[in-house]
């Protein structure tokens, strides 16, 4: 909390003096500036500082628990074991104790030259390397270069991080050709080794490496292979480093694309996405990166003070000297598009001595560029020509011709080596198969054998059950017909019974009354009422006989057919025809009609009694000159409609009678619809809907 109270009063003196520069340019030193800027780099060292020994005391005792542990076991083995246990204990004293680690490093080195063990010697030269790489990178290069022409020709597991190694002092010596070299060796030790972390890493330097050789595209490509493998292992570090590359690339592609805002837009989003991540992990190098290269893509969008809020942010987060230079030339850069020339010119000679401390070669091109653009804005045309010059020269010296085409040669010397290293695995793998394959061949062979024999039995056994089946199913089938058909027997003899009891029984009892009521009428003189009252019973019991002769004709047939149904209603309307002299009966079928068509004798009836007793009514009330009987289909329905051109009458004004409702309850019984439509003076017409089943036979 202290170093943030500090840093916080330092930024505001720094802005102050910002704003006051502004308004009054002559009272405000420069010097005052850079005091803000020293006070904030000191009060950050101090407090990483103390940080960093809180940190020591706590590991320092666990190390000295296994450093303890490892001390005891030296002596009591042998040469080769001693060496293995020195580099152990270089190990365990490399981040927290280099005195100690570069004693047991230099045993290991010395034990394993004596045993001329390249091995342990490749190992003893990795740790010298990892050892003087914060005092130099070239002298810790030089180690790392003779630990790998040791291992050259193994798959030592060193090597899943010496060239990596190797190949970050390359880039960081903007030495493109080596960086990828390395990298790509990187790459495929560790797809041989199966490393899946190492290789999402390599991968994600190596589109590192071809954003430096300016192909964005192909960086952008690689990146986000390493970011599919990332987010499958769960790796936010990983994962936040992935979008700042991303982001970086699309930030020049936009660039190169004459400032394409799109994907400037897209360098934004990737990087803010970067730095939450970052953040979260309390990643501080990748937070400081990414904070950078936010500040230097809204620096190309001219909007500065984003820019200078992310650029300074940057420069806040503690350490990482070596990577600053770049940050310094945006802040440079920053201040210079906003014409604050002299703090401009401060930061860029902050840049070019970070540069030229830590080699890194790439910036100080830039910084160098920087002043050409700063000389230029001041008219200083002699200066600007000279830094220019130096500009040109960095540049050619990291990227010419010689170097881009030794680059597309080690870029094709990895994909033959890739593809001949996949070719070497997909034969072993097919090797493995084949024997597989065989081995499984024979059991199936002999699982086929198996089979083929039990199916055979189950076919004889299921041909035996089968013929069983049919003979008992035909059995059934025969003992069902033969009960069938005695039923059906039993039914025909008790019909023809019940109808000759009617016709025999009950139809000569009512035509004895008709005969008898017929001699009283003519054997007595009667009054005139009694005649008439004997004369209705006389119809009334005519009317029953031939009804019931309708219903023995019903029950003497199995089924009703549609001709049938026809001669029925032609006897009834030519009865009809001859009883009256005011209405003319006639009957039409179309020719769309199936002659065939059968109803049972039960539906055969119904629709008899239905249509016989709409004739009766028409005849009876309508007062009709016609009474037309039609019969139709309209699709799958039998359509039957009974027509007068009488009075008519309203259905609305009560009780419709007997005879109607009669009607509706035989429609119903039948599953028929029966309609009525009927108009005052205009006649009535009565319509029956009956859904057409067909049996032909």
């Amino acid at each position: 909390m202290l170093l943030f109270n500090f840093c916080k009063k330092a930024l505001d003196v720094f802005n102050v003096s910002k704003n006051m520069k502004n308004l009054m340019p002559f009272f405000i030193p420069k010097v005052l500036v850079t005091t803000s800027i020293l006070l904030i780099v000191t009060l950050i060292s101090v407090e990483v500082s103390a940080q960093s020994k809180s940190q020591q005391v706590k590991g320092s005792i666990e190390d000295s628990i296994k450093a303890s542990k490892l001390k005891s076991k030296l002596n009591s083995e042998s040469d080769i074991d001693n060496t293995r246990l020195f580099g152990k204990l270089a190990w365990l004293y490399l981040d927290s104790d280099s005195d100690q680690a570069t004693y047991y490093i230099d045993l290991m080195l010395n034990d394993s030259k004596r045993q001329q063990n390249d091995n342990l010697l490749a190992s003893a030269y990795y740790l010298k390397g990892k050892s003087v790489r914060s005092l130099s990178n070239a002298q810790a290069l030089d180690y790392f270069n003779q630990a790998s022409m040791l291992l050259e020709s193994s798959n030592d597991s060193i090597l899943q991080n010496l060239y990596f190694e190797q190949a970050k002092i390359h880039i960081l010596f903007s030495e493109i050709p080596e960086a990828l070299t390395f990298g790509l060796k990187s790459l495929e030790i560790n797809k041989i080794q199966r490393v899946d972390k190492n290789i999402q890493r390599d991968k994600s330097f190596i589109g590192y490496v071809y954003d430096r050789m300016y192909e964005f595209e192909e960086s952008i490509k690689w990146n986000r292979e390493a970011l599919k493998l990332a987010k499958q292992r769960n790796d936010r570090q990983g994962i936040a480093l992935c979008y700042g590359r991303i982001g970086i690339a699309f930030d020049e592609l936009a660039e190169k694309d004459n400032f394409n805002k799109r994907l400037f837009d897209s360098a934004l989003y990737y990087n803010k996405k970067a730095a939450k991540l970052s953040s979260a992990a309390n990643d501080l190098s990748m937070l400081r990166r990414t904070y950078s290269n936010i500040g230097n893509t809204y620096s190309k969008l001219k909007a500065y003070s984003k820019a200078e809020e992310y650029t300074l942010k940057s420069l806040k987060v503690p350490g990482f000297e070596e990577s600053k230079g770049v940050t310094l030339v945006n802040l440079g850069k920053i201040y210079l598009e906003t014409n604050r020339f002299k703090e401009a010119k401060t930061i860029l000679d902050s840049a070019v001595q970070n540069t030229l401390h830590y080699g890194t070669r790439k910036y100080l091109l830039e910084a160098f560029y920087r002043y050409h653009e700063l000389d230029v804005k001041k008219g200083d045309y002699k200066n600007a020509l000279k830094n220019y010059i130096h500009y040109k020269t960095i540049e050619d010296s990291l990227l010419n011709e010689t170097k881009i085409k030794q680059i597309t040669e080690v870029s094709e010397r990895y994909k033959t080596a890739d593809k001949e290293r996949q070719i070497l695995l997909q034969r072993a793998d097919l090797a493995e198969r084949d024997l597989i394959i065989q081995r499984q061949n024979y059991q199936l062979y002999g699982l086929i054998g198996l089979v083929l024999v039990l199916a055979l039995i189950g076919y004889l056994f299921y041909s035996q059950q089968r013929l069983k089946n049919r003979q008992l199913f035909k059995e059934n089938q025969l003992k069902n017909a033969l009960v069938k058909i005695e039923t059906q027997n039993k039914l025909q003899e008790q019909r023809l019974r019940i109808s000759r009891d009617l016709h025999d029984n009950i139809g000569a009892q009512l035509t004895f009354i008709i005969s008898s009521l017929d001699n009283l009428k003519y054997s007595y003189e009667l009054p005139e009422s009694i005649g008439q009252k004997i004369k209705v019973i006389s119809d009334f019991t005519s009317t029953t006989i031939y009804e019931l002769r309708d219903t023995i004709w019903a029950m003497n047939k199995d089924d009703i057919s549609m001709e049938d149904l026809q001669t029925r209603i032609s006897n009834v309307i030519e009865k009809a025809n001859t009883s009256s002299d005011q209405a003319m009966f006639t009957i039409t079928i179309e020719d769309t009609v199936p002659r065939h068509l059968k109803f049972s004798s039960v539906d055969g009836m119904n629709i008899y009694r239905i249509i016989q007793e709409a004739l009766h009514n028409a005849f009876k009330y309508s007062e009709a000159h016609s009474i037309k009987v039609h019969f139709a289909t309209v699709a799958n329905v039998l359509l039957i409609s009974v027509t007068d051109d009488g009075i008519g009458f309203d259905k609305a004004s009560g009780d419709l009678g007997n005879g109607l409702n009669n009607m509706r309850k035989r429609a119903k019984d039948i599953n028929a619809k029966l309609l009525i439509d009927s108009k005052l003076n205009e006649g009535t017409m009565i319509s029956l809907e009956i859904p057409m089943v067909t049996n032909d036979k």
